[in-house]
């Protein structure tokens, strides 16, 4: 082979393999910059989810102070949909979280942490919607404490998830950085 092949051959193939790497940096950005949206998304959702609990409790005393069983009864209803929507997105996050970490092995501690949060949170929700249907219609103070009480552990958690959704996306942005300076 002459020189001139020789040149033709390294110079049509080293800026392939150039190219060919290029790509990663690329792929991470925008991985990352689809992880912060998602951290957004959920952030948003949690804070209506956080806004309806509020909303509710608040419902539920002024129909417990008003002692009308049929406005119990209507914020009773509205708590229970409430609670088979949570129970729902619950095991969907669940879901979304086995799939993440099948996906993502060099996240794995994070990943995995998350996973088992989630898990105890749906178990939890189901157990909530589990006694809270137990005691529905019945209007006994002690039943009506513990309605109420139940639905305080429900914001009790809404308000941990918050806490958990700003974690998560100050570790993504920092990630988003982390990757950008490489």
């Amino acid at each position: 082979m002459n020189h001139a092949a020789l040149a033709a051959v390294l110079f049509l193939t080293l800026p392939s393999a150039a190219i060919a790497q290029a790509p990663r940096p690329y792929l991470e950005d925008r991985q990352d910059r689809r992880e912060l949206r998602q951290d957004r998304r959920e952030l948003a959702g949690d804070r209506r989810d956080l806004g309806w609990v509020e909303q509710l409790l608040a419902q539920y005393d002024a129909a417990r102070a008003s002692r009308s069983r049929r406005r119990i009864f209507r914020v009773e209803d509205e708590i229970a949909r409430t609670l088979a929507r949570e129970v729902h997105e619950s095991r969907v996050e669940v879901a979304k979280g086995r799939a993440e970490l099948h996906r993502d092995a060099d996240e794995g501690r994070d990943d995995r942490r998350d996973l088992r949060d989630d898990r105890r949170d749906a178990r939890r929700i189901s157990a909530i919607q589990a006694e809270f249907g137990s005691l529905r219609g019945h209007l006994h103070r002690r039943a009506l404490d513990r309605k109420r009480a139940l639905l305080l552990e429900l914001h009790r958690m809404s308000l941990a998830e918050l806490r958990e959704d700003r974690r998560e996306l100050r570790e993504d942005r920092h990630d988003a950085r982390t990757d950008a300076h490489r």
